[in-house]
């Protein structure tokens, strides 16, 4: 057994664990992209959430119908609009236009003189 398959088995034991401390629980497939392994992710009732790198897709199914969660592929339905938010800090507003414009004004004023 590697070191990674030990790795992913603990992942496994805190989405199972996940899953029977909330109620409403289901899992979306998340698919690999550059910054990230692909991934299971268990979104509760009240939107708490809780994500793990999964083998496969076969492992994913299968550890959705031992648990009887419903199964969803998040790259075809999306996120639930209940988790956004939830654990995590709001984005901070946009600058507006005067500030932006201040901003590049200290910044140029502060570059050397390349000509």
């Amino acid at each position: 057994m590697a070191l990674f398959d030990k790795f992913k088995r603990s992942d496994m034991k805190v989405l199972q664990q996940f899953a029977e401390n909330h109620k409403g629980v289901e899992a979306y497939m998340e698919p690999e992209t550059t910054t990230r392994a692909q991934s299971l992710l268990l979104v509760a009732r009240d939107g708490e959430w809780a994500r793990a790198t999964i083998a496969d897709r076969g492992q994913a199914g299968a550890f959705c119908k031992k648990l009887g969660i419903p199964y969803y592929d998040a790259a075809v339905v999306g996120y639930p609009e209940r988790m956004k938010g939830h654990k995590g800090k709001p984005a901070p507003e946009a600058p507006s236009a005067e500030e932006l414009e201040a901003w590049f004004a200290q910044g140029t004023a502060n570059e050397p003189d390349l000509g």
